[in-house]
C-alpha cells in the first residue's frame, strides 16, 4: 500500500467523527456540512457524504428537521442526538489516547 493510500484510508475513517463534530454546536444542512469540512481542509465529496448522513440518521446519531429556504426547496437540517454526542465524546477520548500513543511510543 502506497503512503498516499494509507493516508486516504485514515481520512475515510475520519469522516464520520468530523461530520458529527460539524453539527455539534449548530444545525446544518448537507451542503453546509460539506463546506465546513472543506473549510477545515478535509476533502469530501457529496457522493460520500450523503450516504453517510443517511446512515448516521438511521443509527439515531443525527436528527433532522425541514426548514424552508429563501433560495430553493426546503432543506433538511441535521443536529446531534444525545447518542451522537456520546459517540463523538467517545471518539475524542479514543483519538486522544491514539495520539498520546503515537507521541510516546518512540521515547
Amino acid at each position: 500500500m502506497e503512503p498516499d493510500s494509507k493516508l486516504a484510508a485514515l481520512r475515510r475513517g475520519m469522516l464520520e467523527p468530523l461530520v458529527l463534530a460539524s453539527v455539534e454546536h449548530q444545525r446544518r444542512y448537507a451542503g453546509e456540512i460539506a463546506t465546513a469540512l472543506r473549510g477545515a481542509g478535509f476533502p469530501v465529496q457529496e457522493a460520500t457524504l450523503y450516504p453517510l448522513l443517511n446512515k448516521l440518521r438511521r443509527e439515531e446519531l443525527l436528527a433532522h428537521d425541514w426548514q424552508e429556504s429563501t433560495s430553493g426547496p426546503p432543506r433538511k437540517y441535521l443536529s446531534l442526538t444525545e447518542a451522537g454526542r456520546v459517540q463523538l465524546r467517545n471518539f475524542r477520548t479514543y483519538w486522544s489516547s491514539l495520539t498520546d500513543m503515537i507521541t510516546t511510543i518512540g521515547h
